[in-house]
Parts: structure tokens; sequence; C-alpha cells
């Protein structure tokens, strides 16, 4: 009613579209950031750190999160446009961005995770709001994005906590576990 009322008073509003206009650009441009060649050096990177911080399982825990989000996201994109609209689809740059941040949480100390998290977290959020911004995703792609890298972060969290150094803490203080559900018989 008010929004009815207002510009008979002489209230103007401008349209959301000129400030998103001013968003596209570099919408685009970090949109553009995120391909393939850089996805892959990030990977890299944290499987070294999982090898120095000798996680042997650390490797396995990055390409399946890694690997089992973008496919699950590629599939979804491949298998169901027929029947939803594309940019109600998870989105592949959101949920390969978010799933780097997932392996990085995964493989990095304990004393640097908040960290990781937090500027991931940003980075996410911008890659949201990049993928909406240019059209390119919806509210429920953008959901639908985090949920598939969760599921996957989920399963590359039991790959590691049933790695052999999660077994050997847990043998030295059973309260210091990843998983204290998944108990080892």
């Amino acid at each position: 009613m008010l929004y009815a009322v207002v510009p008979f008073v002489g209230v103007r509003y401008t349209p959301a579209s000129a400030k998103l206009e001013a968003l596209y650009g570099p919408s685009s441009t970090l949109l553009d950031v995120i391909d393939v060649t850089t996805v892959l050096v990030l990977l890299a990177a944290l499987a070294v750190v999982a090898v120095v911080r000798k996680l042997p399982y650390g490797i396995g825990a990055v390409l399946t999160l890694s690997l089992g989000a973008t496919l699950t996201a590629a599939a979804g994109r491949t298998w169901l446009v027929d029947h939803i609209p594309t940019s109600a689809l998870p989105d592949g740059r959101l949920v390969a961005a978010a799933a780097v941040i997932a392996s990085a949480a995964l493989v990095v100390p304990g004393a640097v995770r908040p960290a990781v998290l937090g500027l991931g977290a940003a980075l996410v959020a911008a890659v949201a709001l990049a993928a909406f911004v240019t059209a390119g995703s919806t509210v429920i792609g953008i959901v639908g994005s985090l949920m598939v890298v969760g599921l996957w972060w989920g399963v590359a969290g039991v790959v590691m906590a049933h790695s052999p150094l999660a077994a050997a803490r847990e043998r030295k203080n059973p309260l210091d576990t990843a998983a204290l559900m998944l108990r080892r018989d």
C-alpha cells in the first residue's frame, strides 16, 4: 500500500536494475577468474599441504570433495536442463569455489582454519553475488550449489575421520576426533 501512495507524494525510487548494472562488470570479471586452471592450481596446492602435513587421506579427501561436488553439479546441469530452468540449477563456478574452500578447511592446520573459513565465506558470498548479478544463477541455484558442496564436504570429512592419523589420535584420546559418532570397532 505504501509503495502505491509514496510516488504520488513525489518520492521516486531508482530501479534496482540500475544499481545491478554497476555491479555487472566487476561480477563478470570475478567469474572469469574462476576457471579450470585456477581451480586445478589451488587443488594442487592443497594436495601439497596435505603431503607436508603428513595427512595420508588428505589428498583423497580433497579429490573426493572437489571432484564429487563439481561432477555432481555438472551432471545436474546436463540431466535436469529439460525439467528445471538453467538459472535454478547449481552454478559450477560457485560449486568450484566453495569446494576449494571446504577442501582447504579439511587439510590446513587448526590454528589457520578459522581464517580460511572466514575468508572463504567472504569469497563464496562474492561469487554467489556475482552469479546472481550476472543472471547466471538464482537464489535456488545458489542454495543448491551450497547443498551439493555440503553433501560432499560431509563425505570427505568421513574419509578424513577414517584416516590412520585420526585413528592414532583417537587411540590417544577418545574425545579428540573429528567425528565422535563414527566410532571404530
